[in-house]
């Protein structure tokens, strides 16, 4: 039992070791990884050196720094293959963007964050661009109000408490109760909603996604600059329409057939 208690430890200590690579999105020295996780050297080598035997870690020649191998998009290329939601959703977002003109992303909760696992974005200058595999809090996305307003009011506090309630601006949303009365909002209507809650002059709208199981981890959203005096025209009622029908049908695709 405790040689298995061993090997559970090392999994983790090799997993928290590849979270420094995500954070730091580089190439890391040995010295650099010891200081960051708190690990003597002779433990972060070795780990380093079972991590490269099956590639998930690679060492530069050049200057013996380590970064992340090739088999862990190999890993990613099977998920992302399996992943429903991200393939069935690409066309309906191509066409949300082609009607709105705004970016849109597709996002699924995951750690008590939102996860971006795909966008689309307009052919214009004057866009929002986003990163896929960027993490968003969930309290003041709209995209994490049309998630968690399918969750029970138990399971979402759970979820704040846990993940905070952080202010980015002054219109941040901060009481765990207002919170649960906008979520009772979002899913009478199936359209979430905030206004420079999350950045400055930037707003946002979103659909939940549901499978075939009536489950709710995804949701559609649209990003948009916010004009001065024009939050409520920050986008066409046209618009906020064909977000909950890109929504209805990658639900549709997925095997939904019901109405939460």
């Amino acid at each position: 039992m405790p040689d298995n208690g061993h090997k559970v430890q090392a999994v983790g200590k090799a997993i928290a070791l590849l979270d420094c690579f995500w954070r730091e999105k580089r190439s890391l020295s040995l010295t650099e990884l010891s200081r960051m996780t708190g690990w003597p050297k002779s433990t972060v080598h070795n780990l380093l050196a079972s991590m490269i035997d099956s590639a998930v870690v690679e060492q530069s020649p050049a200057d013996g720094k380590y970064r992340l191998g090739l088999h862990l998009f190999e890993y990613g290329c099977t998920i992302s293959e399996h992943w429903n939601v991200v393939k069935l959703a690409r066309p309906h977002l191509n066409a949300l963007v082609a009607k709105s003109g705004e970016s849109v992303y597709l996002a699924s909760l995951n750690a008590d964050t939102l996860l971006i696992v795909d966008s689309a974005e307009p052919n214009n200058v004057f866009r929002v661009a986003s990163t896929v595999g960027n993490r968003l809090p969930v309290h003041c996305t709209s995209q994490g109000k049309a998630i968690l307003a399918h969750q029970d009011a138990n399971s979402v506090k759970r979820i704040l408490k846990r993940a905070g309630m952080k202010s980015y601006t002054v219109d941040t949303i901060k009481s765990p109760e207002a919170y649960l009365e906008q979520l009772e909002i979002v899913r009478r209507e199936g359209l979430a909603s905030e206004y420079e809650e999350y950045h400055n002059g930037m707003c946002s709208f979103a659909s939940p996604i549901f499978d075939y199981e009536g489950v709710c981890t995804s949701a559609v959203g649209i990003v948009c600059f916010l004009h001065s005096g024009e939050r409520k025209a920050a986008v066409s009622e046209e618009t906020l329409q064909a977000l909950k029908n890109t929504a209805e049908a990658i639900s549709t695709e997925l095997g939904w057939h019901g109405h939460s």
